[in-house]
């Protein structure tokens, strides 16, 4: 198994706070050691992190909403970050100039809106 990622992340430091069921908490200041770890090992943990990230965010859309996220891409950086509905992300692409259908396109079908425009750009001949 490669541990190529594990030997670049190298030990970490990390203080942190624990409450246990009694409701006492105490902070810690732990180390972790990432140089044994595989790299599907630390990709799992980097993609369970940003699962939930997303989840927290995304639990303020209806069922519908969340249902249509299925199959999206989601920039790891953004997953903490407030969900936008399909709706909302229309509505932006409408508020900046892109007519509805377009807009629906691009947020649908995002290859056959990249399509259509090539399609419509000048060439440069």
């Amino acid at each position: 198994m490669s541990n190529q990622l594990g030997n670049m992340i190298g030990k970490i430091k990390h203080v942190f706070s624990i409450t246990n069921h009694a409701k006492e908490t105490v902070k810690l200041s732990v180390t972790f050691d990432f140089t044994t770890s595989s790299d599907a090992d630390i990709k799992s943990w980097l993609v369970s992190d940003r699962t939930i990230a997303f989840q927290r965010p995304s639990r303020m859309l209806s069922v519908e909403e969340v249902e249509a996220l299925d199959g999206s891409t989601i920039l790891a950086s953004d997953a903490g970050k407030k969900v936008k509905s399909r709706a909302e992300r229309i509505a932006e692409l409408v508020n900046v100039g892109l007519p509805e259908a377009l807009a629906e396109m691009a947020i649908d079908n995002p290859a056959s809106f990249e399509n259509a425009m090539k399609s419509i750009q000048p060439s440069n001949e």
